[in-house]
């Protein structure tokens, strides 16, 4: 438990600082761009979250628990290349796809050149999650909280530069890319620290990391889904002004996320380890922990940033333009902690050997977002896309948790 909770006051640190970067950058966009620049934005942006989310969710777990498992520098070398080729084929065929994206889903060809700069981010971040990978499942914390902690800096100190050269979105796109780039040597800095085994490069170690992230992998594809097609259907069905209103209520509402992604990189290298121990009642009880600290931090939170919602929307977003985030924000809130009890349950049914599960769930939890958003944005417009995201979010929370029983 100490370890746990130790670690997790770190993470909790660290994630608060890295999502409070992340959201002040998008604070600044907001302010230095004109509506339009910033609406544009935020329709490109999501392109570097699904890196994100594929790295933080699915790269670097897969890689934290054989590192914790087996702890060989091999392992972590081979991801690091591997992964790396595969990031950049992926960001290959977005970059490819980005004229054909910005003309004919959201009729502005303006939207290309951003979506181009945004897929150069996907090799980048497929390395950096291969290294933070490693140094959770060593248990370094404070080595991959320094790291993130950089890039989110560097990307705002990128961004703001270029933006201040009068490169408008384009710069400030390219600045967020340029910040996925300035970790990467911090990052391998460390990983020097780590003086276990020797360094190689062989496909059958990235192999069965590999294998093992696919369903984790996938999972993170459906939260990508779950958590951006409110925005990007926004973008289809509405103007470039209703996705920068949502744009300024649906980050705000998963700052609260910060606590329950740390428990989630602390929770995950503890139960592989029970796991293989065969010890099944400590981990139920490190999840009984776990969930009392989850609750402990994130109820009186939400209660307080619903209460005064107003308030931190006008406080962060002064001007009348985003009065219209407040209810949104409020919906979004609700939804966001059901989010976050899923984020823990998934560290568990990965640690226990069963990653499929959480696929399964957030799979459905997608589609129903989607077809959820797709009939509620023409007919309540930004309100639509709370309540249908707020519902999925529910709907992978609760579900979660009725089938993790069946494994403890």
């Amino acid at each position: 438990m100490d370890k746990i909770l130790r670690g997790g006051l770190l993470l909790t640190m660290s994630n608060m600082g890295i999502r409070f970067l992340g959201y002040f950058y998008r604070i600044l966009m907001g302010r230095f761009l004109a509506p339009s620049e910033f609406g544009l934005l935020n329709l490109a942006l999501p392109l570097q979250y699904l890196i994100v989310l594929l790295a933080s969710t699915g790269i670097a777990p897969s890689v934290a628990r054989f590192v914790a498992k087996e702890r060989r520098k091999g392992l972590v070398s081979s991801c690091l290349v591997y992964y790396g080729l595969a990031g950049a084929a992926m960001g290959a065929v977005f970059y490819l796809a980005a004229e054909a994206v910005a003309t004919k889903v959201y009729g502005n060809p303006d939207l290309t050149e951003l979506i181009k700069i945004s897929s150069l981010a996907f090799p980048l971040g497929a390395v950096t999650a291969s290294l933070t990978g490693a140094f959770q499942g060593y248990k370094m914390f404070g080595f991959m909280a320094w790291t993130l902690l950089v890039q989110q800096a560097m990307r705002i100190l990128f961004a703001l530069a270029l933006v201040f050269m009068g490169m408008g979105a384009v710069g400030a796109i390219m600045g967020s890319t340029l910040g996925f780039l300035a970790a990467i040597p911090l990052a391998l800095v460390f990983l020097k620290r780590l003086s276990v085994g020797k360094y190689s490069v062989k496909f059958r170690e990235f192999k069965k990391v590999f294998l093992f992230s696919l369903p984790i992998s996938t999972t993170s594809m459906a939260t990508f889904a779950l958590a951006y097609a409110d925005i990007l259907l926004i973008g289809y069905y509405l103007s470039p002004f209703d996705v920068g209103v949502y744009s300024a209520a649906s980050p705000t509402s998963r700052l609260i996320l910060a606590f329950t992604s740390a428990l989630y990189a602390v929770l995950l290298p503890s139960i592989s380890e029970l796991k293989a121990e065969r010890s099944v009642p400590e981990v139920r009880a490190h999840l009984q922990r776990t969930y009392l600290l989850s609750a402990g931090g994130l109820i009186p939170v939400v209660l307080l940033s619903i209460l005064f919602a107003e308030d931190i929307i006008s406080l962060l977003f002064p001007g009348e333009g985003y009065a219209g985030a407040v209810e949104p924000f409020k919906v979004l809130l609700v939804g966001s902690t059901f989010l976050g009890i899923f984020t823990i349950n998934s560290a568990v049914f990965q640690g226990v050997g069963h990653p499929g599960t959480p696929m399964k769930i957030m799979a459905a939890a997608a589609v129903a977002d989607v077809i959820l958003n797709v009939i509620l944005i023409p007919a309540m417009g930004i309100m639509g896309a709370a309540y249908a995201t707020s519902l999925s979010f529910a709907l992978a929370g609760v579900s979660s948790t009725l089938l993790l029983r069946k494994y403890l």
